[in-house]
């Protein structure tokens, strides 16, 4: 029986390439573990340092993508008699990435389709907060050990799925926290299923361990910096998308490029496998320091932006999902206001407050949400139609 090789590629979308450390350890835990990676694809959206590049060019071929000119993504269309306006959907950044914020959809798109271009049929994101270990509860507290991260994935897509992701061990995007508008915040972030979590989290202290009993089963939920997909699967789905707003002179990108893909996955019926593996993301680039939300800046400015990520990801989430979106708004917004009056009291950081102007932008950008994915839905499938033909 003929045994056919499947080329992987590890991708990542990046400010900075500053260091060659955030991929060399995933290189490292790929050969510790006998797995072969074909190429690393790496998006960056200001700086690339070149001493660091080499060094992981050296140990793996490396493609870069400036993604102020993705060069090789636009010759390839060219070949490919890729029409201008579905290049400059697909290609094009959508905002002025001088400020180093662009959105997270485009980034995976680009890198997306720069896998695809150079022949992989696996690819791998990882983000650079995320660690090819796992933490695990010991009689002693937690301990970090090191996992096949790539085995784990490489089982089941081998077997039975196209998709595979998982959950991520290390703290929580939600720090621990108990004041009384808990509820209504989260219900006006649209993440009232955290409610129970984050009310317990003066117990666990919203930091998540591998479980005892943890297993492989189906989902439709996708974590961007946690994923390998079997590219041939876009066939039959849309690309990673996600958009921004901008309040004031102030750029916000919208979170959520992996909750549109997994909404996707669910209406194609693609076979989608969360791995239970947990790999450690330092939400807070500081790990293993407990977050502190009322006493560090850093924390309160991490959760800031990811308030400002869900209320610029909900209207086009909920658009998506269908429904009385006058309703869904006005209830949001209630519970919203109460929630961020509470939070900004319990931070004593009034910028809090300030969270619902961001709320009504992204809602009233929803239009413009819309053309967009319109726009990019169109491209792709052109581009997929004609990826395999060379002019």
């Amino acid at each position: 029986m003929e045994v056919i090789y499947l080329k992987t590629a590890l991708g990542m979308i990046i400010r900075n390439l500053d260091t060659e450390e955030e991929i060399l350890r995933f290189v490292d835990n790929a050969e510790k573990y006998g797995h072969k990676l074909d190429s690393v694809i790496i998006a960056y959206t200001q700086r690339l340092n070149l001493r660091a590049a080499n060094c992981i060019n050296e140990r793996i071929p490396l493609y870069t993508i400036d993604i102020k000119q993705p060069e090789y993504c636009y010759e390839q269309f060219r070949r490919r008699g890729v029409s201008s306006a579905s290049s400059q959907a697909l290609l094009e950044c959508p905002v002025d990435p001088s400020q180093g914020l662009v959105p997270y959809g485009f980034k995976r798109t680009i890198v997306t389709i720069e896998a695809m271009l150079r022949d992989a049929d696996i690819l791998f994101f990882v983000d650079n907060d995320v660690f090819p270990t796992v933490l695990k509860k010991t009689q002693d507290g937690v301990s970090n050990n090191d996992t096949d991260f790539f085995g784990a994935h490489l089982e089941q897509l081998k077997s039975s799925s196209l998709i595979t992701t998982g959950e991520y061990s290390g703290y929580n995007i939600l720090p621990p926290a108990s004041f009384e508008g808990m509820e209504d915040l989260l219900h006006g972030l649209q993440k009232s299923e955290m409610l129970e979590y984050w009310q317990s989290s003066e117990e666990h202290k919203c930091l998540a361990v591998l479980p005892p009993e943890h297993t492989t089963e189906p989902c439709t939920k996708i974590l961007g910096g946690n994923t390998a997909i079997t590219l041939s699967s876009f066939e039959r789905l849309p690309p990673f998308f996600s958009s921004y707003y901008t309040v004031g002179d102030e750029l916000f990108l919208c979170r959520g490029e992996d909750t549109v893909l997994g909404l996707g996955i669910a209406s194609s019926g693609i076979a989608c496998t969360d791995v239970g593996i947990y790999p450690l993301h330092d939400t807070y680039k500081d790990y293993p320091s407990e977050p502190d939300l009322r006493g560090d800046p850093k924390a309160q400015d991490r959760f800031y932006y990811a308030c400002t990520g869900w209320v610029g990801r909900n209207p086009f989430l909920n658009y998506l999902r269908g429904g009385d979106l006058k309703s869904t708004r006005e209830h949001q917004r209630e519970c919203l206001e109460r929630g961020l009056r509470a939070l900004a009291e319990y931070t004593s950081n009034p910028r809090y407050y300030g969270v619902l102007r961001n709320f009504d932008t992204s809602w009233d950008s929803l239009g413009r949400y819309i053309d967009e994915y319109e726009q990019v839905l169109a491209a792709w499938d052109e581009f997929i139609s004609k990826r395999g033909d060379i002019v």
